[in-house]
């Protein structure tokens, strides 16, 4: 028979391995089933040993090797530890006899890698230290190619101990792995790592090397201190250094050795922790990295390596570092600058090549990123040598991003470089690199900031010739590319100058670099600047064709903006000339990102925020100063320039707002030169006369955000009227005639009438978005008769989504900014005109969702909007900063949310809460309702109070655990409410006791996530405690309807532990102490709850199921999960008859023969199998009851818990 099998396989293998011309899909579909049932045979290994020495096909060797990994898998808990110790000689005779392909070779000696990892569960490595013996005796001894084989067999045994892909599921759970594995790492892996160090000393060049200390993205290396004698050992570094070297031109070797070395640089832990033995060890590793690095070329694979080497040092032993020798510091600094630069180098040569690993990229990135804690961590005056570095690393960064002949970069003929929506932009994409380079340039300001300047000058004097040029005739190729060239460095040499003079202020007040602040002062002290000059040049920005006299002696900081703003006026010169579309959209942009950084940080700074400042800095740009309303007014002019001749450029325009944000709202209380500057009011009057639609949409709202946080600034209430009624009442008069006219009703669906709408809409968000405690009731008396109208806009245009999307958003803005601040007046009319919003949404929308794709998903963006809304007006019960106001509160926050919910409840169908962030919302608004007002709840109407019941119910079981965390917090705080206000008997409190049931059967049948399963108890426990007697009958008829005795006694045993000495008070105390009595009652009553026990005794235990709708999966047949909990539970029963300490599973494996379908009666028999002195081996069988035909099969290891 054996004979007939390996036949048919080796005839199943040519044909899988024939060409597909020759066979046809059946015959490949039929091969594969052949051996598809192979590796399903019952306990194969018999047949796999006839294979493996008698059959010739390479395929099915590798076939038999593989079955017999998963019968190993599968079957080891059944195995006699006689059986187990045969196969495994067996397979090493053969591998070391036999002439076979090494995908076979390397699947057996995976094979006998598992059996060891198995085995040591067991016996704690003593199998696996006499194969090691046996292995070191053979690498030793024995000829090459046996000593090859040596090192493979221990390359794949700690692959098996490791947590990486490579590693195999040996058919254990986790944490059995990670026990297994700690257990080789503190004993045998040292063993190994000697091992190796002893052969690598000796120049035996191994494969094994390529898995010592070998991991992904190499981890840290943390050691106990019983590694100390191996590692610290004073030939180890120097060793592995050599190895380095002698593998560098073997690119399978030298990743590894590479790899080796970037974690020996990041050790750590006990092993390390005398300050004497860190130094010792550090010194060892830089001379010897020191001396590599200065003797070779570092390729572009190794640099990724040899930077990440680098990081970690600077991770681990940054403060080691400055303790060491100076002259050693020195050499390492210089070691490190050489490499930045040569990465900076080859990272430019990747930046234009097609290839798309970017090796250097990423490793100028670690270098840069390792800069950034020396340069925080180093006193530069300490370290001379410091400021070096910095000179050579700046001066290459700004020659790699130069064209020629200023700079060496080079450009892809193939690329056209454009600023798209989709991609990040370069002060996106190299943002970390280029704030190390200004920390380097503020470190040496003397030697940075004349390089900025002078590039600006010269560039913005190339920039003039071509216009002036462009002005007289066409340009050829060769001066469109240069201009070209020429756009790209002035844009780099202004994201450096941005990063040099100001730092990234996210989240935090943006102010001067103490750095930069310092330089300005010395350079007055020192009579290199003067206040005088510094305000010429700063005053000469508007003169492009001439030169201050005395422009050497300005503040280098001032210099740099001037130059700036110089290129400005060569752009709108360009512009008025017509020839604004030569310029680059990209340089605008960066111009006004510089401007926004400088403006926040240097534009009339707070002196009280610094210690010292700069006599020129304040004198030129500060408080009151006419060098700050020059810069103001400058800016405001260029920005007015922008939108007239750049409005079709949309990131432009998106900068260009940004920093007129940045300038009104970070300045509103310094000066009032921003609000009444005549520029501002040229905006205000460009955006008026601006057509509808000629700007993108966020740009109009964000404008007259900009216009309205301006008018912070002014403290006298006349005066501030005035300045909203010149900017607000234009818009109002465009909305009233607009909705006043008779034609409105029959022109709105009109494309001018469309466009009108949705620019005044907009326009009113910007006003929301701006509004400031000091100026809202101003804002709120403007927006609200218009806000009154829009229910009717709404109706109107309820087909049009863009202005319906604009109207709730609207409201959304207004309840988020001004309804914190309003008075109860005004805030009765924001509650009045959102709820006539949402109904007259639901109303258009009532009969109109469909199943459409496009459609819903119009309808998610809705129903998202109107549930910020509501969140955002609840917040109001939580959060009113409305000063002195008694009015009688007459309708609440809650009110609003609760009728809002009423109006669009109807409308959350099952397939729109499918959306997981509607889904999220709408549930997260319902949690907030009841947490702030149950009582409101409590008040609803009846029809709208079952609806949200209806809606919790489904949140139990239809959109996942977040969202039935969501309804489980809704019902216990019901409930607890109910239970704390003795509201038992109320209609409302009766309407919610079907959730007990419900709960109850949820658990019991195991259909509530298992993460679930502590709040369901505390939820469940809230419930009985307002339902104690219908809790008590839930119970009793639980357990008559058992047919079986010793279920009922079993399940009534388990209710009564449940509410043992368990107070149904709602306090704390019995609550925490129910949830840990569920715990231990649902894993009590899950395993015989869903069976009939026939016998349990002697090691055995049978039971019985009739399968009903609860056990089926969607086929309609057994479901695996039950049948699996069936065989754990069961032949758990059968050891507790034997054994009765605690047990754990350790393997589990479940093979399925057949199904049985809803009405079948099946029956599980289940019988110990042996009983080692920590380990249980049982198995299960399920049977169709009726026909005795074998249904499941499953085998179950357990880990006794003995008492020690």
């Amino acid at each position: 028979m054996n004979e007939n099998l390996i036949s048919e396989l080796e005839s199943a293998a040519a044909i899988i391995m024939a060409p597909p011309n020759l066979v046809t899909n059946e015959q490949r579909h039929n091969a594969e089933y052949i051996f598809i049932n192979f590796r399903k045979f019952k306990s194969p290994f018999v047949i796999c040993r006839e294979i493996l020495d008698n059959c010739q096909v390479h395929y099915v060797l590798f076939e038999a090797a593989e079955t017999l990994k998963s019968a190993l898998i599968r079957e080891w808990s059944f195995l006699l530890d006689s059986d187990k110790f045969s196969l495994r000689q067996y397979l090493m005779h053969y591998i070391t006899t036999k002439q076979v392909p090494v995908f076979v070779r390397d699947r057996l000696l995976q094979v006998i890698a598992i059996m060891v990892k198995r085995a040591s569960v067991e016996d704690g490595g003593r199998e696996r230290a006499n194969i090691l013996q046996e292995v070191e005796s053979i690498i030793l001894n024995a000829e090459s190619e046996k000593k090859i084989l040596g090192f493979n067999i221990i390359a794949n045994l700690m692959q098996e101990y490791a947590s990486t892909v490579k590693s195999t599921d040996v058919g254990l759970p986790w944490e059995v792995h990670f026990k297994a594995k700690k257990q080789f790492e503190s004993t045998d892996l040292k063993r190994i790592f000697q091992f190796c160090v002893q052969l690598l000393s000796e120049v035996r060049l191994i494969s094994i090397y390529e898995s010592v200390y070998e991991a992904d993205q190499a981890p840290a290396l943390r050691l106990s201190e019983s590694w100390s004698e191996i590692i610290l050992s004073p030939q180890l570094l120097p060793l592995m250094f050599q190895v380095f070297w002698k593998v560098k031109e073997y690119e399978g070797l030298s990743h590894h050795a590479l790899t080796c070395l970037v974690q020996l640089a990041s050790l750590n832990g006990s092993v390390v922790s005398s300050d004497n033995i860190r130094l010792e060890y550090l010194k060892s590793y830089m001379e010897n990295f020191s001396k590599l690095v200065s003797s070779v070329t570092i390729k572009n694979k190794e640099s990724l390596g040899v930077s990440n080497i680098v990081k970690k040092l600077i991770l681990f032993f940054i403060n080691d570092i400055q303790k060491l020798p100076t002259q050693l510091q020195d050499s390492y600094l210089d070691e490190l600058t050489r490499l930045t630069c040569s990465f900076c180098k080859g990272a430019a040569l990747e930046d234009v090549s097609s290839d798309e690993e970017k090796f250097y990229n990423d490793s100028f990135d670690n270098m840069m990123e390792a800069w950034t804690s020396i340069l925080q961590e180093y006193a530069v005056n300490s370290n001379g040598n410091i400021q070096e570095c910095a000179v050579q690393i700046f001066n290459t960064y700004i020659q790699f991003h130069l064209a020629p002949p200023d700079g060496s970069r080079q450009n892809n003929e193939n690329e056209v470089q454009e600023i798209e929506d989709n991609e990040d932009i370069d002060r996106i994409s190299f943002k970390d690199q280029l704030q190390t380079v200004g920390m380097f340039g503020r470190i040496i300001p003397a030697h940075a900031l004349p390089i900025i300047y002078k590039l600006l000058e010269v560039n913005t004097e190339k920039l003039k010739m071509s216009l002036q040029l462009m002005e007289s005739r066409a340009m050829n190729m060769s001066e469109s590319t240069n201009l070209d060239n020429l756009f790209e460095d002035i844009h780099w040499v202004i994201l450096i100058a941005g990063h040099i003079l100001c730092m990234d202020s996210d989240g935090e007040t943006p102010m001067i670099p103490s750095e930069m602040m310092q330089y300005s002062i010395d350079q007055l002290r020192q009579g290199n600047t003067s206040l005088e000059s510094s305000l010429n040049v700063l005053a000469a920005a508007h003169q492009i064709n001439s030169v201050p006299s005395d422009i050497d002696r300005c503040d280098h900081i001032v210099r740099i903006v001037s130059d700036i703003l110089k290129l400005c006026v060569v752009e709108n010169s360009a512009a008025e000339a017509k020839l604004g579309h030569f310029m680059s959209p990209e340089v605008s942009s960066t111009i006004m990102w510089f401007l926004k950084r400088w403006c926040l940080s240097y534009l009339l700074p707070v002196e009280n925020y610094y210690q010292e400042v700069s006599p020129i800095l304040v004198g030129a740009v500060g408080k009151d100063t006419e060098g700050a309303i020059f810069v103001v007014n400058f800016i405001l002019d260029k920005i007015y320039s922008n939108i007239c001749h750049f409005h079709s450029e949309p990131i432009l325009l998106r900068d260009t707002v940004d920093l007129l944000t940045a300038l009104v709202c970070i300045k509103q209380k310094q000066s009032l030169c921003i609000v009444k500057s005549k520029s501002l009011w040229n905006v205000i009057g460009l955006q008026e006369k601006l057509t509808p639609g000629r700007l993108p949409s966020n740009i109009r709202r964000d404008l007259f955000k900009s216009f309205v946080l301006a008018g912070v600034a002014l403290r006298d209430v006349q005066e501030l009227n005035g300045y909203f009624d010149q900017i607000l009442r234009p818009l109002k008069l465009r909305f009233d005639n607009m909705i006043t006219q008779e034609t409105f009703r029959v022109n709105y669906h009109k494309e001018e009438v469309q466009k009108e709408v949705i620019d005044v809409l907009e326009s009113f968000i910007g006003i929301a978005k701006g509004s400031h405690m000091s100026t809202v009731q101003i804002l709120f008396q403007f927006l609200a008769p218009m806000l009154a109208e829009l229910p009717k806009v709404l109706t109107f245009y309820n087909n049009y989504q863009v202005v319906v999307q604009l109207i709730l958003e609207l409201f959304g803005q207004c309840a988020k900014n001004m309804l914190c601040y309003l008075c109860q007046l005004d805030s009765k009319k924001l509650y009045e005109s959102t709820l006539a919003t949402v109904q007259a949404y639901a109303k258009c929308n009532s009969n109109k969702f469909s199943g459409e794709s496009l459609a819903e998903e119009n309808s998610f963006q809705d129903l998202a909007l109107i549930l910020d809304l509501l969140t955002f007006i609840l917040s109001k019960d939580c959060i009113d900063l409305c000063p002195n106001d008694e009015e009688v509160v007459t309708v609440t926050a809650s009110d609003v949310s609760l009728f809002g919910l009423n109006f669009i409840m109807p409308l959350m169908t099952v397939d729109l809460l499918k959306y997981p962030s509607l889904c999220s919302q709408y549930y997260r608004l319902l949690v907030l309702i009841n947490d702030i007002y149950p009582e409101k709840i409590c008040n609803l109407p009846q029809n709208l109070f079952q609806q949200l019941l209806s809606s919790i119910e489904l949140g139990l079981t239809q959109f996942g655990s977040d969202i039935a965390q969501a309804s489980l917090d809704f019902i216990q705080g019901m409930a607890s409410y109910f239970f704390r206000n003795s509201l038992q008997q109320s209609a409302i409190c009766q309407a919610m006791k079907p959730f007990l049931k419900m709960l109850l059967d949820l658990t019991l049948s195991h259909q509530i996530n298992s993460d679930l399963m502590s709040s369901a108890s505390t939820c469940i426990y809230a419930l009985m405690c307002c339902y104690e007697e219908e809790y008590k009958m839930l119970v009793e008829r639980l357990i008559k309807s058992q047919s079986d005795p010793l279920v009922a006694d079993r399940l009534a045993a388990a209710f009564h532990n449940l509410t043992l000495n368990v107070a149904m008070s709602g306090e704390r105390q019995p609550k925490l102490k129910f949830r840990d009595n569920f715990d231990k009652f649902i894993a009590n009553v899950q395993g015989f709850l869903l069976v009939k026990f026939l016998s349990v005794g002697d090691g055995k235990c049978s039971a019985e199921l009739k399968i009903d709708d609860e056990h089926v999966n969607s086929m309609g047949t057994l479901h695996g999960g039950l049948s699996a909990t069936l065989v754990d539970c069961i032949t758990s029963f059968a050891l507790m008859t034997k054994i009765s300490c605690q047990h754990v599973s350790v393997d589990m494996h479940v093979s399925y023969v057949k199904g049985a379908r809803k009405g079948e009666d099946v029956l599980v028999n289940a019988s110990v199998r042996r009983i080692g002195k920590a380990i249980v081996f049982s198995e299960a069988r399920i049977t169709d009851k009726k026909t005795g035909d074998l249904l499941v099969e499953g085998l179950h290891t357990q880990y006794l818990l003995r008492d020690k």
